[in-house]
């Protein structure tokens, strides 16, 4: 009985994570936007010019339609021109927050090819 509980638990737990999973996928890129400034304001506690020019720099960059073997490079360039609207201060934790993002995004991958 424990042990079919337990396994039913397991499940439930596994169904919400996956659904969350595809929620997150499934945001239009003004969604994403808005969720990305969200945690930046959280950890940068960004001004509203701040706030205002990000979006900008977000909604060119998900206007273009850039190519594959380009999207790295398009990414990097956001990355550079969302730190020079930041202060010295928040830059440091700005490249904090994409180093970790990038070591889980690594993770996730190799979590993947061993499945």
């Amino acid at each position: 009985m424990r042990r079919m509980f337990l396994v039913m638990v397991i499940a439930i737990v596994a169904t919400i994570q996956v659904s969350a999973q595809d929620s997150n996928r499934q945001m239009t890129a003004q969604q994403r936007t808005e969720y990305r400034i969200k945690q930046m304001d959280e950890k940068l506690k960004l001004t509203d010019e701040q706030k205002t020019k990000i979006r900008e720099l977000y909604a060119d960059f998900n206007k273009q339609k850039h190519p594959r073997d380009k999207r790295k490079e398009a990414r990097e360039k956001l990355t550079a021109d969302i730190s020079l609207l930041l202060t010295a201060e928040q830059q440091v934790t700005y490249k904090q927050m994409i180093e970790q993002s990038i070591s889980e995004m690594k993770k996730g991958k190799r979590n993947r090819t061993k499945e």
